[in-house]
């Protein structure tokens, strides 16, 4: 939906090494709650501490987060702030400038590139970028 906050989730998640081996599948949704706590946090992926973290998951998630911490997919900084583990690798975000970015760079690549209509039309695409510019409108 638009507007609305997301959270990925890789198919291969619960066959992990680190989730797999939670203790009881109460701590695999634990993992799954914060998660998504985590998605709508004012810094996405982190809890300013673990009282914070606490807060904002129930009492019967929040008895987890040892276990959590223990095998790894959350992370206690110096500072205390509690971080979930390869948060940019999973919660990718398709409207960070970095991948509209590389976006682009795709485009310009492909008008650089060899056109694929060999015959002008009036009014046709004739590369890739106009086609794809077209498709945007």
């Amino acid at each position: 939906m638009k507007g609305r906050p997301w959270a990925k989730f890789d198919v291969g998640m619960p066959r992990d090494a680190k989730v797999s081996t939670l203790s009881e599948d109460g701590a695999r949704w634990a993992f799954v709650a914060v998660i998504l706590s985590a998605k709508e946090a004012d810094r996405p992926g982190l809890f300013e501490n673990l009282d914070h973290l606490k807060a904002v998951l129930s009492a019967s998630v929040a008895k987890h987060i040892p276990e959590l911490i223990e095998k790894g997919l959350l992370v206690e900084d110096p500072e205390g702030v509690i971080h979930v583990a390869a948060w940019r690798k999973y919660q990718i975000d398709p409207t960070k400038p970095e991948r509209a970015a590389r976006y682009r760079e795709k485009v310009k690549k492909a008008e650089a590139g060899p056109k694929y209509l060999a015959i002008r039309e009036p009014g046709k695409p004739t590369s890739i970028a106009e086609i794809v510019r077209g498709v945007q409108k």
